[in-house]
């Protein structure tokens, strides 16, 4: 008969046993125990730290993208409220230019 079992080691053995004659009793063990391999440990890192960018990357774009239709609403709301200025936008009446001309009598252009 054909038999396979863990040992403490987390690692399957395989054995057989037979009974001959109904006295003499027959095992053979194989010597190599079958042990699981640990998971891989790159490619789960390397999932990890490849999720983690593409999120990051991923909540930049969409508060890049809601700046810019922020900014956009607001310049269209600046524009409009131009447009409906009721005050003269030529010349500010309390500005005083900085530059002066004076005429000197005495000089005559020579």
């Amino acid at each position: 008969m054909h038999c396979k079992e863990r040992d403490a080691n987390d690692c399957w053995f395989y054995y057989t046993y037979a009974v001959n004659n109904n006295t003499e009793k027959v095992v053979h063990v194989v010597e190599t125990p079958e042990c699981p391999s640990g998971p891989d440990i790159i490619p789960i890192v390397a999932g990890v730290v490849a999720g983690i960018v593409l999120i990051g990357l991923a909540l930049l774009l969409i508060w890049k993208l809601l700046m810019i239709i922020h900014d956009r609403r607001e310049f269209a709301k600046f524009e409009k409220e131009k447009m409906n200025a009721k005050w003269d936008t030529g010349e500010n009446p309390i500005y005083k230019s900085a530059v002066t001309t004076v005429v000197n009598p005495k000089y005559e252009g020579k």
